[in-house]
């Protein structure tokens, strides 16, 4: 068997054991992305902050959710409306107390779980509100161009799924 003899065999078993495989088994195969849970997020993800959620609340049209996770802070952000939902775990008094000095404009809001800031940032013509509230452990901030009773109604509604 010549060398070309040879390699048109080899190309026409390939062509029949191609043919014999179905298409799900010829389907390109992607691996899964690595995982984004992180032990110190104590659990909580954005799966806490879904998208349908998040937009009707704040009454925004948002779409493709994206997750990152730092340490013990989680951040989804959405596009469409410039929302982003915070969840920061192992939160206490001194670091809600951090967070809330680096924020202009700021207003506590007494009475709303533990304890609770609202905050506005002017960039241009365009107006960002900042809800953030600690229940035990657990801060989440709401930051968006929604108004502050939206965006409260959004951190009430994110403490109860949790």
């Amino acid at each position: 068997m010549t060398a070309r003899t040879a390699l048109v065999a080899a190309t026409a078993a390939l062509l029949a054991l191609t043919a014999c495989t179905s298409a799900e088994d010829a389907a390109p195969t992607t691996q899964a992305a690595p995982s984004t849970a992180a032990t110190d997020s104590a659990g909580v993800n954005c799966d806490d902050a879904p998208q349908d959620v998040v937009a009707t609340a704040l009454e925004l049209r948002l779409q493709h959710s994206r997750q990152a996770i730092r340490d013990n802070v989680v951040t989804c952000t959405y596009d469409g409306g410039g929302a982003v939902v915070r969840f920061r775990t192992g939160a206490d008094a001194a670091s809600f107390a951090e967070g809330r000095a680096a924020q202009d404009h700021v207003e506590d809001v007494p009475g709303f779980h533990d304890e609770a800031y609202r905050a506005t940032t002017t960039r241009g013509e365009v107006v960002q509100t900042v809800v953030a509230a600690r229940r035990g452990t657990v801060e989440i901030a709401v930051t968006s161009g929604a108004t502050v009773d939206r965006a409260t109604r959004l951190v009430d509604t994110l403490f109860a799924r949790l």
